[in-house]
């Protein structure tokens, strides 16, 4: 998609958990966002001692999600984000999540009522230990190319730990039952079982197979929506 062509759909891109693009450099091929003040989700799970408590990290998990429904659901055939990390998570004041780099986003195009919308390829599209595996055989970003990514991010918040090989690793963890020693210490007094549905989550979301991961508006939101809530009660 022409640089062009692609800001002018981002602009008319709003919604709460999405940064604001305030400006654009055509020479640089660069957009301008917002200012977040608390930077991205990655410097903040690196940052030494970390400072994101599980109350938090559920709540980024909820703003993640949101927005990335309404990308998917944005007039006529929704955007991919294609790039979804921690990198790209940007947390504003008050640590609510927004998702930004849309460089490599595609708005997705349907050529038949049966088929998922989908947009075609050339060249491999963001970062490995985020991308859907089955996009290296088809070379379509899809929907649920955000879906794995987000199940990788989701492993992430609970562990706090470097995403490739993760997903393997906590699959592990969850068979020989020792999740615990991987929930991430400094996240404060995580109730185990509410960082256990986070990994299992996580786990269902970044399926290696497209067709069994959940959808994220009847499967995903509501389950962490239902997270948000134990944990704003608590």
């Amino acid at each position: 998609m022409k640089f062009h062509v692609q800001v002018e759909i981002l602009k008319r891109v709003r919604h709460p958990n999405l940064v604001v693009q305030i400006g654009v450099c055509p020479e640089a091929y660069a957009l301008v966002y917002e200012f977040m003040p608390n930077g991205t989700l990655q410097d903040l799970l690196e940052k030494r001692p970390r400072t994101l408590t599980w109350k938090t990290r559920i709540c980024i998990a909820s703003n993640i999600c949101s927005g990335l429904i309404f990308l998917h659901s944005v007039y006529p055939h929704g955007i991919v984000h294609g790039d979804l990390k921690p990198a790209n998570i940007l947390l504003d004041s008050n640590y609510i999540g927004k998702l930004s780099d849309f460089g490599i986003s595609r708005h997705l195009s349907q050529t038949d009522t049966r088929i998922t919308l989908h947009h075609q390829t050339e060249f491999p599209k963001g970062t490995l230990p985020y991308m859907d595996p089955e996009y290296f055989q088809s070379a379509e970003l899809t929907p649920q190319y955000d879906v794995y990514s987000f199940g990788i991010v989701l492993l992430e918040l609970v562990t706090g730990k470097h995403p490739m090989g993760l997903r393997k690793l906590m699959e592990d963890a969850i068979q020989k039952g020792e999740l615990k020693k991987f929930v991430d210490a400094s996240a404060g007094k995580w109730p185990f079982e509410e960082a256990k549905k986070i990994v299992l989550l996580g786990l269902r979301c970044s399926d290696p197979s497209r067709k069994n991961r959940p959808d994220l508006v009847k499967d995903v939101w509501h389950e962490i929506e239902l997270m948000k809530h134990v944990a704003l009660s608590h």
